[in-house]
């Protein structure tokens, strides 16, 4: 009888969207390093997701992008995973709208351009539609590029790595800072922008791809956290992590007692860390006081050459006793990079007998970042 019999859905959809749309979205969710190859999409009536993880699935970016049209039910969801290399060629090659037809049958993905017979194919895998068990709570919101610049400057000293010293495991943002570094050197970050509300640990390793992706968003995004993850969404898009690393307690060293600081234009103390470190990224700081002077110089300690050059600058304290000298060694490198990175025309230098100090600051932000010496 009629009624009894199952009726069998068919195996193919359709959908149809615009090239441009994917050419947009593939921008939206590169990732820059660690990718997995592969772009996992999420089909339903009138939505497709895309989304790229990184290769361990401990970060990834997805964005929802309208369809014209397709033939799936309303509560219909499909998954399907394919090549990375395939979405970027699908908007490079295409100006048009693109009408696809997924097979489930043959386990593949047949698209056309307009009015154009079917000539291109691919293998699909397909996977279950995951949806989310826990809804993300709101945090906070935050202008994505204050956030960008955040990350960017916590992260200056993040990949270093010298005998007998260790990157730290993450960065983290909270209480309207951003910091991290390694046991040589941590940049600290603070911001009134920074909403003491956003409070999250970014894995050593997700932070080029997170910075990457924050880069690419606009205007006001939205922090929120589950259990397990922090999501930070931008209109359609959205960046994902897994909980996880930590970061030492470094906000106590700015408030190491400094023997003396001196405001210096960058570009000139820039100029001097450049030319020291010809000869070696091992340089040390001399502060020489007389009764009437104080001198500061930096020079490189190299067995083949030496670049001896002044650290001009204005005098603010010092408790050096007049016919004293101090010496600090440090990294040309890490001075060169914070240095590098300033934005601002002049800034603050302080040396103590353990401790170099730089610091930027202006309306919007205080950048400061902290070098240990090298024994």
């Amino acid at each position: 009888m009629l009624q009894d019999q199952v009726l069998v859905p068919a195996p193919v959809r359709k959908f149809v969207v615009h090239s441009d749309q994917l050419k947009s979205a593939a921008r939206a969710i590169s990732l820059p390093s660690r990718s997995s190859g592969t772009i996992t999409m999420m089909l339903s009536v009138s939505t497709l997701r895309l989304s790229e993880p990184t290769s361990d699935n401990g970060l990834s970016v997805a964005t929802t992008l309208d369809l014209t049209r397709s033939n799936l039910a309303d509560d219909e969801t499909i998954g399907f995973e394919l090549p990375k290399q395939l979405l970027a060629s699908l908007g490079h090659h295409y100006d048009c709208e693109l009408s696809f037809e997924l097979d489930k049958n043959q386990d593949a993905l047949a698209w056309r351009g307009s009015g154009r017979s079917f000539h291109m194919r691919a293998p699909v895998r397909f996977v279950d539609a995951k949806t989310s068990a826990e809804e993300p709570r709101h945090l906070a919101g935050i202008d994505a590029r204050t956030l960008y610049d955040a990350i960017g400057y916590a992260a200056l000293l993040i990949e270093k790595r010298t005998a007998g010293t260790q990157a730290f495991d993450g960065l983290q943002i909270s209480g309207g800072g951003a910091r991290s570094g390694y046991l040589g050197g941590v940049s600290l970050y603070r911001s009134t922008a920074l909403p003491d509300a956003v409070s999250f640990v970014l894995p050593k390793r997700n932070v080029t791809n997170a910075r990457a992706a924050i880069g690419k968003m606009q205007g006001a995004v939205v922090v929120a956290e589950t259990d397990d993850a922090i999501f930070i969404k931008s209109g359609s898009t959205e960046l994902s992590w897994s909980k996880t690393g930590r970061c030492r307690a470094i906000d106590g060293i700015f408030d190491t007692a400094m023997t003396a600081t001196f405001d210096v234009a960058v570009a000139e103390a820039l100029d001097s860390a450049t030319i020291a470190r010809i000869a070696s990224d091992r340089g040390r700081i001399v502060l020489e006081t007389t009764d009437s002077d104080h001198a500061l110089s930096l020079l490189s300690i190299s067995p083949a050459a030496r670049y001896d050059v002044a650290l001009r600058g204005t005098l603010r304290q010092c408790s050096l006793a007049p016919g004293s000298k101090l010496e600090l060694n440090v990294n040309l490198a890490d001075l060169h990079r914070v240095l590098l990175s300033i934005r601002t025309p002049d800034a603050e230098i302080a040396i103590s007998k353990h401790l170099l100090i730089v610091k930027s600051a202006c309306a919007d932000y205080v950048e400061t970042s902290a070098l240990a010496a090298l024994h």
